[in-house]
């Protein structure tokens, strides 16, 4: 992104024109990307995201920063670019006194930005496009203004229902490096318009959100996987307006890493399921570690992975036993042997059959969400 690619050199020579003041730069998600205090870049910033949100300056003073986690006191400015919020500009000291040099450093830093968005303007455009993407997939939280400005500005119109797709690579493929390879893929089954469709690299996946056609459908994607050796899809519920946006993004963020297909759509019931089931876990992490960690105190790592497949392995097969023991190979009595003592440590065998496993199954979705990298 454009903001990104420029805030350390920003930060840099602002810094002696304000006589060496601490100058961060911070993203619309209120992280800071750069600052003359390199240990803070990556630090969450409370007043940024405020800024951001409400489109205006916000000042800090010392007795006011508890309500304000990761920040200093200073003066922190909306930093607008062609009339959209692209980031955040902060100086530190006390803001009855340097509200003079403060303005001086929001005008420069827009009209910095705004140069280089004259002189880059497909990175420009690029910027945008992934600001635009986050503002959607974030909770609106009143920037629905600022996502209409960027929309504007890009001359884009979503047509509902919009399909939120989030797609990993394989293991050993970096998205951000296969992304052209993978969006040329997406134009030949006939899915991504990047005419008119918003996507982005997020957390080494890519989020996808497409406008309903008449000439293409979901079940498009279904062939990535086929393919594309090792792409996941994972599908949100459509999305009727742009409010819900967020909400099927979380869904299909779930599904991509709990899901067990290579194409999870939520729209399936079993896909569904298993959504219900991760978000739980989600919800419920607390408690659901307590468990696990009881599993992994009284088991060693390879023999609980034995207990946790068996279990799994029981009640997949209806709590079978018998079929259940055919599957693991093993014999009747060391299937049920297994799976009371799983019930024995988690404490959980006096419940009824559904409740064990209902919580077996979750602290198993916990224990499988905890342990990828």
């Amino acid at each position: 992104m454009l903001l990104e690619d420029l805030a350390k050199d920003l930060v840099e020579v602002t810094s002696s024109l304000v006589g060496g003041r601490t100058i961060n730069i911070m993203n619309t998600d209120g992280m800071i990307i750069a600052s003359t205090e390199r240990g803070r870049i990556g630090s969450y910033h409370q007043g940024a995201k405020e800024a951001v949100q409400t489109g205006k300056v916000v000042n800090i003073r010392k007795d006011q920063l508890s309500r304000y986690p990761g920040a200093k006191e200073g003066c922190n400015m909306p930093l607008r670019v062609n009339g959209a919020i692209i980031g955040v500009v902060g100086i530190y000291g006390d803001p009855d006194e340097i509200r003079d040099v403060a303005h001086l450093l929001e005008v420069y830093a827009a009209k910095y930005y705004q140069m280089e968005a004259m002189l880059r303007p497909r990175l420009s455009e690029a910027a945008l496009r992934c600001q635009l993407l986050s503002a959607l997939i974030s909770p609106p939280d009143g920037c629905m203004s600022t996502i209409y400005s960027l929309m504007d500005r890009l001359h884009i119109q979503l047509s509902f229902p919009v399909t939120t797709a989030v797609i990993s690579a394989p293991q050993d493929l970096s998205l951000p490096g296969h992304g052209e390879l993978l969006c040329r893929r997406l134009e030949e089954l006939g899915f991504l318009d990047t005419g008119s469709d918003i996507w982005g690299v997020v957390e080494e996946r890519m989020v996808l959100l497409a406008g309903a056609k008449p000439d293409r459908s979901p079940q498009a994607l279904h062939s990535l996987p086929d393919g594309e050796n090792g792409y996941r899809i994972s599908l949100g519920a459509p999305s009727g307006t742009l409010w819900e946006i967020h909400r099927a993004y979380d869904q299909a963020a779930v599904l991509d890493q709990s899901g067990s297909a290579a194409v999870n759509d939520i729209l399936q019931i079993q896909t569904r399921c298993q959504y219900m089931l991760s978000s739980t876990a989600v919800d419920n992490t607390e408690f659901l570690d307590t468990l696990a960690g009881l599993l992994r105190t009284a088991f060693p790592p390879q023999e609980l992975d034995v207990l946790v497949s068996s279990i799994q392995c029981y009640y997949d097969c209806g709590r079978s036993v018998t079929a259940a023991a055919q599957k693991q190979f093993v014999h009747k009595n060391t299937l049920q042997y297994r799976v009371k003592r799983v019930l024995d440590v988690l404490d959980i065998g006096r419940l009824p059959a559904f409740w064990q496993e209902y919580l077996v199954r979750l602290v198993i979705q916990r224990l499988n969400r905890s342990s990828k990298p």
